[in-house]
């Protein structure tokens, strides 16, 4: 197996067990790995990055990791902390903020040309909304009587 390669983003939060064990199988593997909570942007985490025909490119930069967004193998989207907002900030503004940061850092996460992903989050997104990530079933096979 070769050793380094691009590296993985592990989008996740700080205290997860499970994703614990996944970063450490993969540095028994000499994958390089970077841990990322979005929910540390834009205190702990920044983005520098532009758009074009193939996708976001630039620099992504937590506290003890640099990763470049046209280099990554995959992303495990884990359990990541929800995007949060300066408790100082007016109600509004932090709405409007972390609205921005979800869109902004979510969308270029969502995006990365190339990537693999386990659990691409928009299709988390999808399934927490259970009626609608069910196909539908044909009404003789449903369980559940028509009134």
């Amino acid at each position: 197996m070769a050793v380094g390669g691009p590296p993985v983003l592990v989008v996740t939060r700080l205290d997860d067990a499970t994703a614990d064990e996944v970063i450490c199988e993969l540095n028994r593997r000499r994958v390089p790995v970077v841990r990322l909570d979005p929910g540390d942007f834009p205190t702990e985490v920044s983005l520098s990055g532009t758009f074009d025909s193939i996708g976001p490119s630039g620099t992504l930069a937590t506290g003890t990791r640099t990763l470049d967004l046209g280099n990554v193998r995959s992303v495990y989207w884990r359990r990541p902390t929800p995007y949060t907002a300066d408790l100082a900030m007016p109600e509004q503004t932090a709405r409007w903020t972390v609205e921005e940061a979800r869109y902004g850092l979510g969308g270029v996460l969502a995006a990365l040309p190339g990537a693999q992903y386990i659990n691409h989050p928009w299709r988390n997104r999808d399934a927490e909304y259970k009626p609608a990530s069910s196909p539908p079933r044909p009404a003789a096979a449903s369980p559940f009587p028509r009134p």
